[in-house]
């Protein structure tokens, strides 16, 4: 695939799994320690959601982007490596708030998921922020 096609894909499943990750964060901060039937509901469909769209962008947006730094001979470049542990940490994230979304849809008793699932949106927001500005700008340090 040429170098602007995977671009393009990567741009595009960034903002998917992006998007996805800050409306579970949303959910789970907003939902936490609810027992509604309608809270439920919706959890499970975010926990589809998560399974069907957001999870196969991320491994869109990995594959795509390390054929791009291939290509781009990026690799060992300082602001890729910041780029990646950020990246890295968001998709940690990730498994935390799938994880958090299966426990407050199926657990009886009500669960309050740990204060940094309940932060994931902005944490999510800010982190994709600073990737998206060290990608654009790729400072020479």
């Amino acid at each position: 695939m040429d170098y602007p096609s995977l671009k393009l894909l990567h741009l595009i499943a960034a903002a998917t799994w992006l998007s996805g990750m800050v409306g579970n964060g949303l959910a789970v901060a907003l939902l936490a320690g609810s027992t509604s039937a309608n809270g439920r509901a919706l959890l499970a469909s975010l926990r589809s959601w998560n399974r069907w769209v957001t999870s196969p962008a991320a491994g869109l947006l990995l594959g795509a982007g390390a054929s791009i730094a291939w290509q781009g001979g990026w690799l060992v470049m300082p602001w890729l490596q910041i780029k990646l542990a950020l990246v890295a940490a968001l998709v940690l994230l990730q498994f935390g708030l799938a994880h958090a979304l299966r426990r407050m849809a199926t657990a009886e008793p009500a669960w309050s998921p740990p204060a940094v699932l309940r932060f994931a949106a902005p944490l999510t927001f800010c982190a994709g922020l600073v990737i998206g500005v060290l990608a654009l700008t790729k400072p020479v340090w």
